[in-house]
């Protein structure tokens, strides 16, 4: 294998989202990304609600393997990038339930091989699922198991000037799941005493609206269509909301009951926006909480047991109050003060420049890739 100190290392990437388009774009001069061509899409044994799980990729033009989200078997050096270890269990045994034991042995095997390189969690509330959720002791795993953060560009256009009469929220997303019930409710309590607030929703509603619970879909599209102060306008392409919607956004509303991550928070840092979301998972890893934004506690509540699987039919009275009070006191604080919507916006911008560079990003990856090499 060639020597990382005189040849360009090759990352063939399994999944070439709009992060890895980002960060091939950003990479140093040492470092390439490449897409992997798909050879066979997914497994027939093993099936998982993530698309292409366990695919086949034609793996001959690179040197390293890059595997997002879903695990691969291979041959080759890689990498596993996964923002929790809940994804790397997202499968069952011919679509029957398989008893999470059975998962865990394969995905151990896979991660016990020498050819597994690295398991790279993209935060630290990430790597501490291997243990809290896979039950992972292996010292051999763990020592592969390190922290890198993602990346996220600064947006480079024109800031847009502000009125600071009018404070406009944006959603976007798996509405239940994501708090959209919340977000609504809180706002129409809001435009009663505030009359120069807006909501933009990006959400599809064959998508997004996913509930087995048919009046409550209707009740909340209901509201959502009657309300003049709420603009509706489906999913939307990548650079319309780049360039369209972001730039006119004061705050951005996440009080999601369910998160890996959190990149729309990230992206709408990388902006200047701050936002108001609920604590799962990474989001305090993003979010300043008072600095950049506000962060809804929900820590006393297991989100696992009320809501498994991607599928919202039931929320708890109790938890469904609490954020929403949460989330009206927060949103009417930076309606109320412009001068703090500002002050975060630059708080939120300095974050995204540091903490989530491509510089310190492709650092850390770039050692991680020439140890592999050499």
């Amino acid at each position: 294998m060639p020597n990382s100190n005189n040849k360009n290392i090759k990352i063939g990437v399994s999944d070439f989202h709009g992060a890895y388009e980002e960060q091939a774009l950003n990479a140093p001069a040492s470092l390439e990304y490449v897409e992997l061509k798909r050879t066979r899409n997914g497994s027939r044994i093993l099936q998982s609600p993530i698309k292409g799980y366990f695919s086949k990729f034609d793996e001959t033009d690179c040197d390293i393997i890059e595997s997002v989200i879903s695990p691969i078997y291979t041959n080759k050096p890689w990498v596993y990038s996964i923002a929790c270890f809940q994804e790397a269990l997202a499968f069952s045994f011919l679509g029957a339930p398989s008893p999470k034991f059975s998962r865990l042995l394969l995905m151990q095997y896979l991660f016990q091989r020498d050819n597994c390189k690295k398991i790279v969690f993209w935060s630290e509330a990430g790597k501490k699922t291997l243990a809290s959720y896979g039950g992972i002791t292996s010292g051999k795993v763990h020592e592969k198991s390190t922290v890198v953060y993602p990346a996220v560009r600064v947006s480079r256009l024109p800031r847009v000037k502000k009125s600071d009469s009018q404070t406009t929220f944006f959603f976007s997303g798996d509405f239940f799941r994501k708090g959209g019930v919340n977000v609504v409710d809180s706002f129409e309590l809001l435009a009663q005493k505030h009359k120069n607030i807006k909501l933009i929703i990006c959400s599809d509603v064959n998508i997004d609206f996913n509930t087995q619970n048919t009046k409550l879909k209707q009740t909340y599209l209901d509201k959502i269509t009657h309300n003049p102060n709420i603009e509706f306008v489906g999913r939307v392409k990548r650079d319309v909301l780049i360039n369209s919607i972001l730039p006119k956004v004061d705050v951005l509303l996440l009080p999601t009951y369910n998160e890996a991550f959190g990149f729309a928070a990230l992206e709408a840092m990388a902006f200047g926006i701050p936002v108001v979301a609920t604590n799962p998972m990474a989001l305090p890893e993003i979010i300043s909480h008072e600095n950049s934004g506000f962060l809804i506690d929900i820590s006393e509540y297991d989100l696992e047991k009320m809501f498994k699987g991607y599928r919202v039919d039931c929320i708890p009275p109790d938890f469904n109050t609490s954020v929403t009070q949460q989330l009206i006191k927060y949103m009417e604080t930076l309606i109320s003060n412009p001068g703090l919507r500002r002050s975060m916006s630059e708080v939120s911008i300095n974050i995204a420049n540091e903490k989530f560079s491509f510089e310190q990003r492709n650092t850390k990856m770039r050692e991680i890739y020439s140890q592999i090499i050499d």
